[in-house]
C-alpha cells in the first residue's frame, strides 16, 4: 500500500526540483545527495512548509498538494524531526512527548521506555543532551500517530548509545511510511529498504542498498559506496574515456557505458607489470588514508580513482604521497553497464 505519492516540481533560486518517489506503509527509504541538491526541500514540501509549483502531493491516495488544493501542515498526519529539533525547551520529556492531541497516555508511556527515557522524563526540554533531545523529538513526532514519519539527518552528532536506539525503532516500525535524510550511506543501507539519489534537484537512482553498489548510475553514487566510476564509448572490447584513456574489457559491448572499478581490484606497483592482459595506467599518489588491515589510496593520472590494498602490500611496496605508481586491473574485474 503507498503510503506517500510525490510527482511535481518547485521552483527554487538555482535550479527546479523535479522529483517523482513513493513510499508505502512499513517502508523506510533513505534519500541522500550532495550539499545543496535539494533534500531538506522535499522535506518542506512534504511537511507543508513549501508549496508545489506544479504537480502533485498525495499522502495515503489523499491529495495534499497541487494546482487547486493545500492542506495546511497541521492536518497533513506528517511526523517531521529536522535537524534542530525544535522542542519545547520550558516543557518537560514527557509534556513534549505528549503535545499532540493525537497522543495519548498509554502510547506516551510505551515510547518513553521505548527510547530509554524514563529517567528524564521530568527533565525540561531544553537541559537535555544531544542524544536525549533527539529521541525526545523523534518520540514526540511518533506520539502524533502519523502516517509519514520525515526524518533529517537523525542521527548526526549523536552519541552511540541514542544512535543504537534510533536504530532499533526504524529497523522494527510498523503502519507509517519513513523517509530518512542522511549523509551517512553505511546508515543508509542498514536502515532502509530502498535508497534515492537526488543531484541538483533531480532524482538520478532509486534502487535497494545491493543495486546501487553493484550498479551505480552517477560518480555520487559511486563515491557512495566507495567504489570508482568512469563513463565511456565502448566499442567492442576497448572503452575509451572522454580523456581519451582506452580500457580492455572482458565482453563486447557497443556504445555509452558506465564502468565501475572496484578499488580492492587494483593492484599497484612501483614499475610497469607484465603479463596476462590487463589495465595498466600511470598515476600519482595524492592522498593516504589507513583503516582497519587496508590502506586506501587516492591517485591522479589519466584516471582519477581510488585504489584499496593490504597493510602488508603497502609496506612492502614502500609507498608515500607522491608517488608515482602504476596501477592495474584484469578485464574481468570491471563492472560495464550500458547507459
Amino acid at each position: 500500500m503507498t503510503m506517500l505519492e510525490l510527482n511535481g516540481s518547485l521552483d527554487l533560486e538555482h535550479f527546479t526540483l523535479k522529483v517523482k518517489l513513493e513510499i508505502k506503509k512499513n517502508e523506510t527509504v533513505c534519500l541522500l545527495g550532495p550539499n545543496g541538491s535539494g533534500k531538506s526541500t522535499i522535506l518542506k514540501l512534504i511537511g507543508g512548509l513549501n508549496k508545489l509549483t506544479a504537480g502533485d502531493l498525495r499522502i495515503n491516495t489523499k491529495v495534499i498538494d497541487s494546482g487547486k488544493t493545500f492542506i495546511h501542515s497541521r492536518f497533513r498526519n506528517v511526523g517531521w524531526v529536522p535537524q534542530n529539533q525544535m522542542l519545547f525547551d520550558h516543557l518537560t520529556v514527557k509534556q513534549n512527548i505528549e503535545f499532540s492531541p493525537n497522543s495519548s497516555k498509554k502510547e506516551v508511556s510505551k515510547l518513553i521506555e521505548l527510547f530509554d527515557l524514563q529517567h528524564i522524563q521530568n527533565k525540561k526540554a531544553g537541559n537535555c543532551s544531544g542524544g536525549e533531545s533527539q529521541r525526545v523529538a523523534i518520540s514526540r513526532a511518533i506520539a502524533s500517530k502519523p502516517q509519514v514519519l520525515l526524518l533529517d539527518e537523525p542521527s548526526t552528532g549523536l552519541d552511540e548509545k541514542s544512535k543504537q536506539i534510533i536504530y532499533q525503532y526504524l529497523k522494527t516500525q510498523r503502519g507509517v511510511a519513513t523517509l530518512l535524510v542522511t549523509h551517512d550511506p553505511v546508515e543508509a543501507a542498514s536502515l532502509s529498504q530502498r535508497l534515492i539519489i537526488l543531484e541538483k534537484g533531480e532524482i538520478t537512482q532509486v534502487g535497494t542498498p545491493d543495486e546501487i553498489k553493484t550498479s551505480p548510475a552517477t560518480p555520487y553514487s559511486a563515491s557512495l559506496v566507495g567504489l570508482n566510476f568512469v563513463p565511456a564509448l565502448a566499442n567492442g572490447l576497448v572503452a575509451v574515456t572522454d580523456k581519451g584513456v582506452e580500457l580492455i574489457l572482458s565482453e563486447s559491448i557497443q556504445g555509452q557505458v558506465n564502468i565501475v572499478i572496484p578499488p580492492k581490484s587494483i593492484a599497484l606497483y612501483k614499475e610497469k607489470p607484465v603479463g596476462s592482459p590487463r589495465n595498466v595506467l600511470m598515476a600519482k599518489i595524492l592522498e593516504i588514508h589507513h583503516f582497519g588491515e587496508n590502506v586506501r589510496i587516492n591517485l591522479d593520472g589519466q584516471l582519477n580513482f581510488i585504489a584499496e590494498i593490504t597493510n602488508n602490500a603497502f609496506e612492502v611496496l614502500n609507498l608515500h604521497k607522491g608517488d608515482e605508481v602504476w596501477a592495474a586491473f584484469k578485464a574481468t574485474e570491471l563492472i560495464t553497464t550500458p547507459t
